[in-house]
């Protein structure tokens, strides 16, 4: 996949989720880093359009706590409580990703099932 197409689906996946407040790009010839913020905590999004290898991360606290990516043994997850595990899985979209983090994330009270009132 290009790299713009790349980004245009990550931006579009990302803005159906209000609990991701900004997002930075930057992309290379062949590579894009995307980051998306949720406050100080965010998921960075790594793209290598030459050897296809995609990357979700969340980071809480400088620390990567869950993700999933498809470096060297194809499609895996890191869990969220056990990040260095490697569970094998199918092909992971940014929607899937994202909707998984958000589970995980409601689970420990990081996000509301809705915008709080002001």
């Amino acid at each position: 996949m290009e790299i713009d197409a790349f980004v245009k689906r990550i931006l579009s996946a990302s803005a159906k989720f209000d609990w991701i407040k900004s997002v930075d790009v930057k992309t290379m010839e062949t590579r894009a880093k995307i980051r998306l913020f949720l406050n100080d905590n965010f998921v960075d999004v790594y793209y290598n359009a030459e050897d296809e290898i995609v990357s979700y991360a969340y980071i809480e606290s400088n620390k990567r706590v869950f993700g999933a990516n498809n470096m060297k043994i194809g499609w895996h997850w890191h869990p969220y409580d056990d990040v260095q595990k490697h569970a094998q899985g199918e092909s992971v979209t940014i929607e899937t990703f994202l909707k998984a983090l958000e589970k995980e994330l409601r689970k420990r009270d990081k996000i509301w099932k809705q915008k709080p009132l002001q």
